[in-house]
């Protein structure tokens, strides 16, 4: 084979080798916005653990059919609600069976599915926090209209992507009186990244910078505006960061560096040894349950 031989095959490979990659990173930007597993049944209602609530049916911002539950305090009647957000491909069941506590304290809980997720419309996408802001604000208008007595202290719980949404509301709201953020990435594209490379060895460059790229057309927007790293130093209300040491796709470092940037007067990070990636309440059981607890005791009351 000549020099010009190889050199137009080298040619014609690297082409094919683009080609393919490309390809490959559109149809992984599908499996980033609607993940195959984010249908999963909700199998874990508060019937589990004996508690008494209301199904409910709200609007997203934009209009989309969100369900969701409506738990009292089981203890007595309470006017401070605390809105709970789920991780991508998870549901409000799986929340509740780590945050459950909450209602046989002084609060009221409404846990709610995420678009396309649980039992809430399915429009097939996941924003990994972009259009999911406006899920939560359609919670807390939920609550505003129509169960103005319950919630006239609202706080907000976050888990990861629940957690990055968590953020952005309380940034743009002043009316959130306080915030728990478990396991919550530092920016879309940073657990974009860790996602891809931890959980699918898939590296960096070129692959994940393209279907970041293919991510931002589908949705038209640059979705690392709403990211924590973007919104946390604009937080005012009371926080606390939960993070586990061992946790592949948000590491200490940027836990801490969100715990830097947040301008709260009253913030903290708890960092729970050997909890991987939203897993921290079932790694720390009772420790975790009354530090939660004490925390929005302590700063969840109307002012």
């Amino acid at each position: 084979m000549t020099l010009n031989e190889v050199l137009i095959w080298t040619f014609i490979s690297t082409v094919a080798l683009f080609v393919l990659s490309v390809y490959i990173a559109y149809k992984k930007r599908d499996s980033v916005l609607n993940p195959p597993n984010r249908r999963s049944p909700v199998t874990i209602t508060p019937e589990n653990f004996k508690l008494a609530y209301e199904t409910v049916f709200f609007n997203s911002s934009d209009g989309i059919e969100l369900s969701g539950w409506f738990i009292p305090c089981a203890s007595k009647e309470s006017d401070k609600t605390i809105v709970l957000g789920h991780g991508w491909a998870s549901n409000k069941g799986e929340l509740l069976k780590d945050t459950y506590f909450l209602a046989e304290k002084e609060f009221n809980l409404l846990y709610f599915d995420f678009r396309g997720c649980g039992e809430s419309k399915n429009v097939g996408i996941s924003s990994v926090g972009y259009l999911e802001t406006r899920d939560i604000e359609g919670a807390i208008r939920f609550l505003k209209d129509v169960k103005p007595a319950e919630s006239a202290s609202i706080s907000l719980y976050g888990c990861s992507m629940g957690g990055a949404v968590a953020i952005y509301c309380a940034a743009h709201d002043e009316q959130i009186k306080s915030l728990v953020a478990e396991s919550t990435f530092f920016s879309f594209d940073s657990v974009i990244r860790n996602w891809s490379w931890k959980r699918l060895h898939v590296p960096y460059f070129p692959m994940v910078i393209m279907v970041l790229l293919f991510i931002k057309r589908k949705l038209g927007v640059d979705s690392n505006l709403y990211s924590p790293s973007v919104n946390v130093g604009k937080l005012k209300c009371p926080v606390l960061f939960i993070n586990g040491d061992n946790d592949d796709l948000v590491s200490t470092k940027e836990a801490s560096k969100l715990l830097e940037m947040c301008q709260s007067k009253i913030k903290d990070l708890w960092i729970v040894k050997g909890a991987s990636h939203a897993k921290c309440p079932e790694t720390a059981g009772a420790v975790y349950r009354e530090k939660v607890c004490n925390f929005y005791s302590n700063y969840a009351n109307k002012k």
